[in-house]
């Protein structure tokens, strides 16, 4: 067995306060593939005498662990204890979980999906098709603030009905009997079934997570209430107020038993202390930042970033003054130099590319397509052309998604540029990430979308239509009925059909040609390894930001 390197923790603390105070930290992008194979040496069951606990932190306070939300930092470790449909690995290949079977209709407009019957709750009862159907619905809903439903489950014949707040239930999902689940979708969709491999629609046990009112049961998720979950490990104690929230084995778990006997999340907001813990082993896994000082104390491998599809910016919303003005925005653009904003979001070049093209590092990626340029006369002539001719017009915007030190330097250079070659003053810079809560709404706002399934038409599918997230919170209700009548059909052609990514790209194009994101360093898939130490193994990441098979994950301690 390997031990774990000790470091001296005061040699530690002043490597990281002197490396802190040369060096911006860079901007962490969406989870990537890992490079660990998670395979355990034979042996090494008999080795591990010693509790197998793994600690990881994020770096905000979180107060809501519903399994439902679909987003935030604790959807990272939503594999650690929800069962999704199925699941892709890091090289995209599909494969069973709760549904064992799935089988399309001829024309691809019905899918069959069949319950493992070994499948269980933490509980020991069976997960049924009359939990998927209710959890589906439920998640659908705009009650339940499900960030990313609209990736998985847009095109089910009812879906829009319930997510607009118009019906409780989808009639395009039954339960045929209590282990087949039957979806009827709007028109075909060839790859409907590996949209639904995630733990972001797990399913919940209806009868501890959703009430007689079809809404979900306040905090039935927390360890007090004695909650029923799907995936290797369950809620053991939740100290909400001071950031600690802990899981442990879950004995009835059908796939294998977990290596782990626990796991922490731990709440550090300072991403410093964070590093500095990594490097004295008194965390296991983490998301510091890619600056000199982890460098420094983690090395360059831990740091070392994988690529990974999809899109990362600050998108503007084109339905509120003065980003509604296509000029305007074209103005905002032009002023920023996206080749500084990448030396920003990136100290040391590695792993980010400074592009804007959404279907980026994925098959269909379109050789031709040209990022916006810095020209800051441009932008000013398109400034003039706007109808803010005269800067003191122009209204307050709120630029929402600054949440950490690295954004809150990007945001701040971007406002600076326009001040220096618009004269634009009034700028609002808030925290808020993933949902807006207002007051006001942002011009704004910094978030980004990838994609699971390495496919042009579904990337463009979740990002750019109208039915994605981020067209209708992020971009506040961007609708195109070009783009989407482009993504509508590309979709329904077949995996390997040129045509598919043909349309894909179209569709890419004509957003593009809108003005519409201010991108920063994209294509860094986080820490190879899922942001682990180097004696945690198995911790495999898809592009979901889920670790593959976390009942794989395991410790060598030292000896």
């Amino acid at each position: 067995m390997l031990s774990k390197r000790k470091v001296p923790k005061l040699w530690i603390t002043l490597m990281a306060l002197m490396a802190l105070a040369l060096v911006v930290s860079a901007c962490a992008a969406p989870a990537a593939p890992a490079a660990d194979s998670g395979e355990m040496a034979a042996d090494a069951g008999d080795e591990m005498m010693e509790e197998q606990h793994f600690r990881a932190t994020i770096p905000f306070f979180v107060q809501d662990w519903s399994p439902l939300r679909g987003g935030g930092w604790n959807v990272h470790y939503l594999a650690f204890w929800i069962a999704g449909p199925m699941y892709i690995d890091e090289h995209g290949e599909l494969h069973a979980y709760v549904f064992n079977e799935w089988k399309p209709n001829e024309d691809m407009t019905q899918w069959t999906f069949k319950i493992d019957p070994d499948a269980v709750y933490s509980d020991g009862s069976s997960i049924t098709a009359q939990d998927v159907v209710a959890t589906w619905n439920l998640i659908a809903h705009p009650a339940t603030t499900h960030q990313r439903v609209t990736l998985f489950l847009t095109g089910i014949v009812g879906f829009e009905d319930v997510f607009n707040g118009e019906a409780m239930e989808m009639p395009g999902v039954v339960a045929l009997d209590d282990s087949t689940v039957q979806v009827t979708l709007e028109g075909p969709d060839p790859l409907f079934h590996k949209k639904l491999a995630t733990n972001l629609i797990g399913p919940v046990k209806a009868s501890v997570a959703i009430g007689e009112d079809g809404f979900e049961v306040a905090e039935w998720w927390h360890p007090k209430n004695n909650p029923v979950t799907s995936g290797p490990y369950m809620p053991d104690e939740m100290d909400l107020n001071r950031g600690v929230v802990t899981f442990v084995k879950n004995p009835n778990f059908w796939v294998a038993e977990p290596m782990l006997d626990r796991f922490t999340v731990t709440s550090i907001e300072d991403t410093t202390i964070v590093t500095t813990m990594l490097a004295n082993n008194e965390l296991d896994q983490g998301w510091p930042p890619n600056d000199a000082t982890s460098q420094a104390l983690l090395g360059a491998d831990y740091l070392e970033c994988a690529e990974a599809p999809g899109i990362g910016g600050f998108f503007l919303n084109p339905t509120i003054e003065p980003t509604n003005d296509i000029n305007f925005r074209k103005a905002l653009i032009l002023a920023v130099d996206r080749e500084q904003v990448f030396n920003l979001s990136s100290p040391d070049g590695s792993g980010w590319v400074p592009s804007g093209e959404p279907l980026r590092a994925l098959p269909g990626s379109d050789p031709d397509f040209v990022p916006h340029p810095f020209d800051p006369e441009a932008a000013q002539e398109a400034m003039a052309a706007s109808g803010y001719a005269d800067v003191s017009d122009v209204p307050k915007m709120i630029m929402a998604g600054v949440s950490n030190p690295s954004l809150e330097v990007l945001a701040q250079y971007m406002a600076e540029q326009w001040r220096q070659i618009l004269g634009i003053e009034a700028i609002e810079m808030s925290p808020q990430f993933d949902s807006w809560e207002g007051p006001g709404a942002p011009a704004l706002f910094r978030d980004g979308a990838g994609v699971r399934v390495p496919d042009a038409a579904l990337m463009v599918l979740g990002s750019l239509h109208s039915s994605s997230n981020l067209a209708r919170n992020i971009m506040g209700g961007y609708h195109d009925p070009e783009v989407d009548a482009l993504i509508e059909e590309a979709v329904t052609k077949g995996a390997d059909d040129p045509e598919r990514i043909e349309l894909a790209r179209q569709a890419q194009r004509l957003f593009h040609e809108q003005y519409m994101v201010i991108p920063i360093g994209t294509g860094c898939g986080g820490s190879a390894r899922g942001g682990a130490m180097p004696w945690v193994h198995g911790t495999r990441r898809n592009a979901d930001a889920q670790f593959i098979e976390p009942w794989k994950i395991y410790i060598e301690h030292m000896e």
